[in-house]
């Protein structure tokens, strides 16, 4: 974005809003987390997928062995 472009904050309703300027494009799909530092700044980080609600990775680890499947217990490791 240019140094010298600027953008106004406006009221629709209840919500400020900030219009992202056409020379910058985003996923209309995508979404976004906002914060506001405490210099003032606005930041927008985009919402990435949560990877272990993928079908391909939960089959992958599932199929993995456990480190502690081949242990034998020797001592009271049964007791509760």
């Amino acid at each position: 974005m240019a140094a010298d472009q600027t953008i106004k904050p406006r009221q629709v309703g209840n919500s400020t809003v900030l219009t992202v300027p056409a020379n910058i494009k985003l996923d209309k799909d995508a979404r976004y987390f906002v914060t506001k530092e405490p210099n003032g700044e606005i930041v927008f980080m985009p919402k990435l997928k949560n990877p272990f609600k993928d079908p391909k990775l939960l089959k992958q680890i599932s199929s993995q062995k456990s480190e502690f499947e081949d242990v034998k217990m020797i001592g009271r490791e049964k007791d509760e």
